[in-house]
């Protein structure tokens, strides 16, 4: 063996290290499914000193191999663009049929299939290997070109079969890791549609109570009032104006449902200026505000200001309390907490049932939508807090469009007593 030769083999050993050393630096990291795919095609590319490498992930719903990844940068450019049908193509053939694939000469295989986009015509022989897991799943196929006939040797093959094992295991727990990504993001959509809904619901019925309701009822006073001046008799003047406020009690509780129900000063001036006003109309005991000015998505803002809403209303009906002390500001963690104090009789949140279960479960669901967690702490006679607390991935613009791919981790929810 001349010194050259043994100079090759030394320099393709480092390459194959430093492949094998990559993957286990990559199946160490937390990152997104492209960016495996594509480190690992550069580092397999160094390794067999090939000229391209196209990694495919496996869709089994569609029963296709779909382009992820590829080196040089300008074929990783089609990722997601590139889909082939299991059994077509090599890439194809291979993922149905979970055995590697070696072609020395592309152009004389009938399982090949050109494709424009990918500059087949620059390489002219492939070995195609599958991911395979213990199971006997394909979950890709790695697949390495070269511009000359005949590169790759059967040394080569084996060890992109063991390479490929390896990786097999690192892109299904990508996959994996992607589509959780993406239902949480689905979720946080769900989340702002069903909020979005809910106020329209609420904003439809405010006005059906205004337009209809509340004009009867205004209307109806006003036939009164003429009616009074049309009688002299006392009694019958007596029943008038009882039935007036009557109708005027009913007509100031509808016009209490409609800004309970969608109230104006939440769009016109902010949520710190509605829970004011919340505060300002709670009823005879005192409230201690600390509010924060807190920069929050529309949705979550009324989300908040709602919770905020049915805190003050259990207090008023369930504790008896004097003093209340109402909070808003940004948590440590870079969230936001609202808190809710009151001096009232307290209860045994396990054992708490009625209308006071009823507007924690409705507290609860809301706060279940926006990924918060609803803390309730209570005994007889210790009075209640109430503790929201919204993480930062409760409180993005718009779903999915500030997180990085891999990079959500939406909280789950939980009512803790």
């Amino acid at each position: 063996m001349s010194n050259e030769n043994a100079a090759g083999r030394y320099a393709r050993e480092v390459a194959w290290t430093d492949l094998l050393r990559g993957i286990v630096g990559i199946a160490s990291e937390d990152r997104p499914l492209r960016s495996v795919l594509r480190q690992t095609a550069r580092l397999v590319v160094a390794a067999t000193r090939a000229d391209a490498c196209f990694v495919h992930v496996v869709d089994h719903d569609a029963r296709e191999v779909v382009l992820m990844g590829a080196t040089p940068d300008e074929f990783d450019e089609l990722a997601g663009t590139i889909r082939l049908a299991f059994g077509e193509g090599v890439a194809g053939w291979v993922a149905q049929s979970g055995r590697p694939a070696v072609v020395d000469d592309k152009w004389s295989d009938p399982r090949y299939r050109y494709i424009p986009a990918l500059r087949g015509e620059d390489f002219m022989s492939l070995v195609s290997v599958p991911l395979l897991r213990p199971h006997g799943v394909v979950v890709g196929v790695l697949n390495v070109h070269a511009h000359e006939a005949g590169h790759f040797a059967k040394d080569i093959v084996a060890r992109l079969e063991e390479v490929a094992s390896l990786l097999a295991g690192i892109v299904e727990a990508a996959l994996l890791h992607e589509r959780l990504r993406t239902r949480e993001e689905e979720l946080e959509r769900f989340a702002v549609r069903t909020i979005e809904m809910q106020e329209m619901d609420r904003r439809r019925i405010a006005g059906d109570i205004h337009d209809g309701i509340s004009q009867r009822l205004v209307s109806a006073w006003y036939h009164l009032r003429a009616a009074g001046s049309l009688t002299t008799e006392d009694a019958v003047r007596a029943e008038l104006r009882s039935v007036e406020a009557l109708l005027s009690g009913a007509l100031d509780e509808a016009r209490q449902a409609i800004t309970g129900l969608r109230p104006s000063i939440l769009d016109d001036l902010g949520l710190t200026a509605a829970i004011n006003s919340l505060a300002a109309n709670a009823g005879d005991f005192g409230v201690e505000l600390d509010l924060q000015e807190c920069d929050l998505p529309a949705h979550v803002e009324t989300s908040v200001y709602r919770i905020t809403q049915e805190a003050l209303q259990n207090v008023i009906k369930h504790a008896g309390a004097s003093r209340v002390e109402l909070g808003l500001h940004a948590a440590g963690d870079g969230g936001v907490v609202l808190t809710v104090r009151d001096d009232g009789v307290g209860f045994d949140p396990p054992s708490a049932g009625g209308p006071l279960s009823f507007g924690l479960s409705g507290m609860q669901e809301r706060a279940s939508l926006l990924g918060a967690t609803l803390r309730v702490q209570s005994g007889p006679g210790q009075g209640t807090t109430l503790t929201l607390h919204l993480p930062p991935s409760a409180l993005s613009q718009a779903p999915g469009s500030s997180n990085a791919p891999g990079s959500s981790h939406a909280s789950g929810s939980r009512l803790q007593l």
